[in-house]
């Protein structure tokens, strides 16, 4: 076993024993939904067929509230970056890309964000920063705006996958 694997084994054994406690679910859900909003580019839909004794109305709200904290803690990391990206002006191909981007972020601005954000199997990550540094230090977006507009998106995001994907993942009923 690597020692990457010897450190997450404990992490794995309690998931394992817990997965079908609906608390230890919903926490691990949130914290999975904060954490792939801020530094995990990695979908978390697959959470949504998991604990079966929790609805999809909760998990769709857990969704939404974890994308909508991570996407508040993105959203003031954004100012702290957008200096960063400024070393790479230099770059053509670079500033094309920021400056394309800027004008969907300065055109479209919360529905844009919206409707990427409702895209199936779409890394969060990427996005939010990409809106975030592209804000112009809070001046395109408001926080809670941006906030509310992740919220909104990971819930109808939860029902778009649930209703496309319940089939794959629930057994079928006999009559």
């Amino acid at each position: 076993m690597s020692e990457l694997g010897a450190i997450l084994q404990p992490l794995i054994d309690w998931l394992q024993n817990n997965q079908l406690d609906p608390w230890t679910y919903v926490g691990v859900f949130y914290a999975y939904c904060v954490a792939a909003a801020v530094i995990l580019p990695l979908p978390v839909e697959i959470f949504l067929f998991g604990d079966p004794a929790v609805s999809i109305y909760v998990k769709a709200v857990v969704m939404g509230l974890g994308k909508g904290t991570g996407a508040l803690i993105v959203f003031f990391i954004g100012f702290k970056i957008e200096q960063v990206l400024l070393k790479y002006a230099h770059w053509g191909w670079f500033m094309w890309m920021l400056d394309k981007s800027e004008v969907v972020v300065r055109r479209w601005g919360y529905p844009a964000m919206f409707a990427i954000m409702c895209i199936p199997f779409f890394p969060d990550t990427v996005t939010l920063y990409v809106f975030s540094i592209l804000n112009k230090e809070g001046k395109l977006m408001k926080w809670h705006g941006f906030v509310i507009t992740n919220v909104l998106a990971g819930i109808v995001r939860a029902f778009i996958v649930y209703f496309l994907f319940r089939d794959f993942f629930e057994p079928a009923t006999t009559a």
